[in-house]
């Protein structure tokens, strides 16, 4: 059985679907995917059923502030945008960063930035997003 570390991750952006570049300074990710369902139950059944339908996707990315760092300035500043078409680009890696490989990868849009600074800890960003359209998963 092989064995991920969470510090083998990485995630990738663009802020307006481009060639995708690293976050540096990324310390977390999530991504939760969630799909409705509509009940297919029929009178005189016994038991209900159900068949799947539309699959959503949101999540978050903590990060090491570093105003220096390679891809967070794009990252960030996405909040900002305010007609947002939900076209930036994300590829989130469980490990590596070889485009396709371990990873997620969706449009979506940052909903919610936060930065913290607290006396005698790391400056901290946590970004929250939705997925917009097809999450591919490649992990395999």
């Amino acid at each position: 059985m092989a064995t991920i570390r969470g510090e083998e991750g990485a995630v990738q952006f663009s802020a307006s679907g481009g060639t995708n570049a690293t976050v540096v300074g990324t310390r977390s990710w999530s991504l939760t995917l969630t799909k409705d369902t509509l009940e297919t139950t029929k009178q005189g059944d016994t038991f209900k059923s159900y068949i799947g339908s539309l699959v959503e996707g949101s999540g978050s990315v903590e990060l090491v502030y570093d105003p220096d760092a390679a891809g967070q300035a794009a990252f960030l500043e996405d909040i900002i945008t305010a007609a947002d078409p939900a076209d930036a680009s994300f590829e989130l890696f469980t490990k590596g960063t070889s485009s396709g490989t371990d990873s997620a990868v969706f449009t979506g849009i940052i909903t919610s930035m936060e930065i913290t600074s607290t006396v005698g800890e790391l400056n901290v960003v946590s970004c929250d997003f939705q997925t917009s359209g097809t999450v591919a998963l490649n992990l395999e």
